[in-house]
């Protein structure tokens, strides 16, 4: 593997705006737990992932190759593909908030550390302390909103670009800095 190389977002953003076809890659991120309660208009947990994602896939097709007959995908809630690109989205309600748009296999393995008031916190202690919501543990739809079986299943993943701290394509490293 080459060295890892030092880049601003707005590089990553155009390494992602240029990528065409099918890209595998490993994301290092930064985000808030959405299934965390709110606490005084913060979410009470942040995790740190590490995962292995797929790039630039048609979700529509996707879904076909797992399920007999046609599917028909939705516009994303709240998201819009920035124009001439297959993984990069940005908030309708605010174009300046990027995400880069991808897959993840279920059986993918996801190396999840959660974080409380910045101090690293156990899942197990996180749900002795309540602080996940209950929406967290209710069962979730499969994809192709619940035609894909779960032997097949995957996950459509958004994760903010300002989220991002290195991700690994085409056998680069990247380390984000700013």
């Amino acid at each position: 593997m080459k060295s890892t190389k030092t880049i601003s977002r707005a590089e990553l953003l155009t390494i992602l705006s240029k990528n065409k076809g099918v890209t595998f890659a490993h994301v290092v991120a930064f985000t808030d737990e959405h299934g965390s309660r709110t606490v005084a208009g913060r979410k009470a947990l942040q995790k740190l992932t590490f995962r292995n994602i797929t790039i630039g896939s048609d979700y529509e097709s996707r879904v076909e190759r797992r399920i007999e007959g046609e599917f028909e995908s939705q516009a994303m809630s709240g998201k819009a593909f920035v124009e001439g690109t297959n993984c990069v989205a940005y908030a309708t309600k605010n174009e300046d908030k990027k995400y880069l748009v991808c897959d993840q296999e279920l059986k993918a393995k996801v190396h999840t550390q959660f974080f409380h008031n910045g101090q690293p916190i156990k899942k197990a202690d996180a749900i002795a302390q309540n602080l996940f919501a209950p929406s967290y543990f209710a069962p979730k739809q499969t994809a192709g909103r619940g035609q894909v079986s779960e032997d097949k299943n995957f996950f459509r993943l958004t994760i903010g670009l300002d989220n991002i701290i290195a991700i690994t394509m085409r056998g680069q490293k990247y380390r984000i800095a700013d």
